[in-house]
């Protein structure tokens, strides 16, 4: 079934907000076997709004559109679909008792009256609550046409579309399960992959193949484009062995799992803890590991290293030694990671310290030179790292090579800072 998200919102169309949203649902989407033909940014301008549902009901049935769900005389996405589909809006006296309940649980003492905007509701439109805020999501249908409204901030978006939109969809649109597979990796670019696992495949079975870049990692989809026929489990899971096995070094999960999941999954089943000790950083790392439910049971904590005195105070690095080496040296990511094992308590450690710019270079070590320590049972290894981009870019790349060089280190059973 085709599918066309709409993002309701002037802060997207100014820059102010990115939009998280589209991609986020667009991979669900894909996930559960449905085809995005489009994705679009409309402003909250109800005539817009209105011309954009004409325009997109005439390439697809169903549309799920975000935003503009909220309070204030900007929310005009319900008052856009009921002329769209020429309907009413009604107050849903139900819906307003479950908002009384929702701001007198958060301390509200009297009810925000413009608030009860959120209580009404197209004519003839299904109702999703939200778990998780006031704006409920709406079903409208007519005529074959299909329209899921769902509230923009990402958080209730996520929860609606997860909670009540996915199971309408599959029990309701799809047919059969969605023949796909993936392959992620880490440490190798785009284009090497593509070198090494398109030849040896036939041109019917490259066809299947799509890239995903992100963030320093690379995933590789095996599937059925979108305007082909759908091809059969079994040719889906050959051609994801031989991905699998051309990549073999570099292939952290075949399923939808992040790399910091599958190193959630090696420590948990170990029994064994990580501490990190950040300088260039600046928390990415404690961030990464933070944001996985459940890390508190094998991530014991984290030192933000950013000044000299941090390290030689918190991390009981030698202070002769930084003058010596200078901050951002391999004796000082060692000695860095060996001081958070300390603090600590923990198993392993990983430590970084690096110059991300835009200044503090020179020639010995340029912007972007980055150290990179892993200390684990009675050793420790660093090695040097040069990285591209941007500051944001360098922090990052950082950050996903010390989760890379982590990895292997567990499945070494022992430091390693090769790749």
């Amino acid at each position: 079934m085709d599918v066309i998200i709409l993002t309701i919102g002037s802060e997207i169309l100014k820059g102010r907000t990115i939009n998280t949203n589209a991609g986020y649902i667009a991979a669900k989407l894909y996930a559960a076997g449905f085809n995005v033909r489009q994705e679009r940014a409309v402003a909250d301008s109800e005539e817009t709004i209105v011309r954009a549902l004409g325009e997109c009901f005439s390439q697809a049935e169903l549309i799920i559109a975000t935003g503009g769900l909220g309070p204030t005389r900007d929310d005009v996405t319900k008052s856009a679909a009921c002329r769209y589909f020429g309907r009413g809006l009604l107050f849903d006296q139900e819906y307003f008792a479950r908002l009384e309940d929702y701001f007198r649980r958060i301390g509200y003492e009297r009810f925000p009256e413009r608030s009860r905007n959120q209580a009404y509701v197209p004519e003839r439109a299904k109702v999703l609550p939200n778990s998780r805020g006031t704006a409920p999501g709406l079903l409208l249908e007519d005529a074959g046409k299909v329209l899921i409204l769902l509230p923009g901030v990402p958080g209730e978006m996520k929860a609606l579309l997860e909670e009540e939109v996915l199971p309408y969809l599959i029990e309701r649109f799809r047919r059969e399960e969605p023949h796909s597979a993936v392959v992620r990796t880490v440490g190798l670019g785009e284009s090497v992959i593509a070198e090494r696992i398109e030849e040896g495949l036939a041109e019917i079975q490259t066809a299947l193949l799509s890239y995903y870049p992100h963030s320093g990692m690379v995933d590789i989809v095996i599937a059925s484009a979108i305007d082909a026929p759908p091809a059969d489990r079994e040719s889906i899971a050959q051609v994801a062995e031989h991905v699998a096995g051309r990549l073999e070094g570099h292939v952290y999960a075949r399923e939808e799992k992040s790399l910091w999941e599958v190193i959630a999954d090696l420590l948990t089943a170990r029994g064994e803890t990580l501490a990190a000790a950040e300088s260039c950083t600046g928390g990415l790392i404690s961030k990464s590991v933070t944001d996985l439910a459940g890390s508190s049971r094998w991530f014991n904590g984290s030192v933000v290293s950013y000044a000299d005195r941090a390290k030689t105070d918190l991390l009981g690095v030698d202070p002769a030694l930084v003058r010596r080496q200078g901050a951002v040296s391999e004796e000082v990511a060692l000695a860095m990671a060996r001081g958070a094992l300390e603090a600590f308590h923990a198993d392993w450690s990983l430590a970084l310290t690096g110059i991300a710019g835009p200044s503090g270079g020179s020639q010995e070590k340029p912007i972007g030179t980055v150290f990179i320590a892993v200390a684990g049972p009675g050793k420790q290894a660093g090695r040097r790292f040069q990285f591209g981009g941007d500051r944001a870019q360098i922090r990052q790349r950082s950050a996903i090579k010390a989760a890379e060089l982590l990895w292997r280190s567990l499945l070494a059973g022992q430091p390693v800072v090769d790749s």
